[in-house]
């Protein structure tokens, strides 16, 4: 029964020194480091927590892109966290498709992976805020994430939605990865979303 008038929602930002859409050199760094050449990629930024439903966005992965000519890898970076599931799904990764594990990367590239990728795929059963998806906003990338709990209040409308189970995010990110147009708006919309999202602005 809280008086609306008193409350004041503050919060979080990007730090847009760090995360920022990268230039052509960052882009091309990060590939080099991860050996992906000019292979398009799928990407993860996170701990690898039951709540990031990990294994469902590489079941989800296989399903949406092994029928595809020139598939893109799924790169999934961070740390290790404690879901043994993510090895049983990984198991069954068809030998034709190309993933990734890369633990920690350099601060100093997490730029050029998120706004390197071809979509940063965040399908998580539920987030207090949701700061990956605001970092990969702010660097450029088209982002699938779940609209769950703040989600939807850091996204709005300059992301893609979809479910948490592994034939929704096959679903949503087959559409995603045919649709150019679509990924170069959800790109501007969500650097753009995420300028409103500053540090100064939670202070």
């Amino acid at each position: 029964d809280a008086d609306p008038s008193k409350i004041e929602v503050a919060y979080h930002g990007a730090d847009q020194a760090a995360f920022h859409p990268p230039s052509t050199e960052e882009r091309a760094r990060v590939r080099a480091r991860l050996g992906l050449g000019d292979l398009d990629y799928i990407a993860f930024l996170g701990a690898k927590e039951p709540r990031k439903n990990v294994p469902s966005l590489i079941r989800g992965w296989v399903r949406a892109v092994e029928a595809i000519d020139h598939p893109p890898a799924l790169v999934i970076a961070g740390g290790q966290g404690h879901d043994d599931e993510i090895d049983e799904a990984i198991e069954a990764v068809p030998p034709q498709l190309r993933l990734l594990r890369p633990g920690y990367l350099r601060y100093t590239d997490l730029a050029g992976f998120l706004g390197g990728a071809m979509i940063a795929c965040y399908p998580s059963f539920g987030e207090g805020f949701g700061l990956p998806i605001l970092e990969a906003m702010a660097c450029g990338a088209p982002v699938l994430t779940t609209p769950r709990l703040s989600l939807p209040e850091v996204g709005g409308d300059a992301v893609a939605y979809t479910g948490p189970r592994p034939d929704e995010i096959a679903r949503d990110l087959a559409e995603l990865i045919a649709d150019g147009d679509r990924r170069e708006a959800l790109s501007k919309a969500g650097a753009d979303r995420a300028k409103e999202f500053t540090w100064e602005g939670s202070a």
